[in-house]
């Protein structure tokens, strides 16, 4: 076998490449002004490379968005099946969720416009369903913080205000948070975006423990 053959791209790396493209553009150019060619111009490939992968944008914006979904479940998972204390464990996942948002920002920015595309053309029944997919898997990943945070209240390591809920979307507003103001630069560290994480999850953990340190 070859060099060339040995170290060409596997099927799997060109797709994850190709995700990776698509990401950066939907985040930077939004939805409507992405096209496949804008996407295959920006992978330095054809058109019928994308193609291959996908019959439309919008199967290809479904499938940036999913592996965003994809990779909030893998950072905070860990944190979430841990056997450790309830107040470890919801640190754990906040702290593994707002890496995500950190580490690939470009992914979470398609998600949270995916959790809004009855702004976009959702006319077909595969759109729909697509779309009703995606919420049900979002409402499943917050199910685990809630239960969470449900089991503190319940032994008294977390507190909340006199309405729960409003107490879990501030959580989650906190966490999300550098969707809607972080902007990745030239030069940044990964321990940048960690001292990013960790007075995020300082700030965050702090109202809702029921002893703040």
């Amino acid at each position: 076998m070859s060099d060339t053959t040995t170290n060409s791209p596997s099927r799997s790396e060109r797709y994850e490449e190709l995700l990776d493209a698509a990401a950066e553009c939907f985040q930077s150019r939004g939805f409507d002004a992405t096209s496949i060619d804008t996407v295959a111009r920006h992978l330095g490939a054809t058109k019928g490379r994308v193609y291959h992968y996908f019959p439309s944008k919008m199967d290809l914006f479904n499938a940036v968005r999913d592996r965003g979904m994809d990779i909030v479940f893998q950072a905070t998972d860990p944190g979430y099946q841990a056997d450790l204390p309830v107040l470890d464990r919801l640190e754990a996942m906040a702290r593994g969720h707002v890496r995500a948002m950190l580490f690939h920002h470009s992914f979470m920015l398609v998600l949270k416009d995916g959790l809004l595309m009855r702004r976009y053309t959702t006319t077909t029944e595969f759109q729909k369903e697509s779309l009703s997919q995606h919420i049900a898997r979002r409402d499943a990943y917050e199910a685990r913080f809630r239960e969470l945070l449900a089991k503190g209240l319940a032994e008294g390591s977390l507190r909340a205000g006199p309405d729960p809920a409003i107490t879990v979307q501030t959580f989650m507003s906190a966490l999300n948070g550098p969707v809607a103001w972080f902007r990745p630069r030239p030069g940044d560290t990964p321990q940048k975006y960690e001292a990013i994480a960790e007075e995020i999850v300082r700030f965050a953990m702090q109202g809702l423990r029921a002893h703040p340190s």
